[in-house]
């Protein structure tokens, strides 16, 4: 399981969003300077978030970018499976044949892992982490 700045940056630009849409469609530039995320970057990860119909377009002098759907309904899940960030703790995507051909007998630790995980971000939102602002820790109590 290999987590890169392509989540992170998402996620944290897509609160900030969050944070400022009431006014309006936010510059993608706005964003970079707040997140400190380079804007060639952040470009490239808003087309991803813009492809999956999580994040939509406005062009114009007051143009940027602005929520497609509620934020309530967007997981962390979704912001991952968006930028294409791998999850997956095995050495076999799954497949079982982590050793030579066959399943490993570490394979069950890591696929379990894997759903604990897929189900932590699946039950993250937008709002929730915008919400808990003043937390900056999601209660492990979520997870069951």
């Amino acid at each position: 399981m290999k987590l890169t700045t392509k989540s992170r940056y998402a996620v944290n630009a897509l609160t900030e969003l969050r944070a400022l849409e009431s006014f309006g469609p936010i510059s993608l530039s706005d964003l970079s300077e707040n997140q400190n995320i380079e804007l060639s970057y952040l470009e490239q990860i808003f087309r991803k978030l813009r492809i999956a119909g999580i994040v939509k377009s406005t062009r114009g002098r007051n143009g940027g970018y602005m929520y497609a759907k509620d934020p309530s309904v967007i997981t962390i899940k979704d912001i991952m499976n968006a930028v294409e960030e791998d999850l997956d703790a095995t050495n076999c995507n799954g497949s079982s044949n982590c050793n030579h051909g066959k399943k490993c007998k570490t394979h069950n630790l890591w696929h379990e892992l894997n759903e604990v995980v897929d189900n932590y971000l699946s039950k993250i939102t937008i709002n929730k982490l915008v919400e808990s602002n003043d937390s900056p820790y999601i209660s492990l109590r979520e997870i069951s």
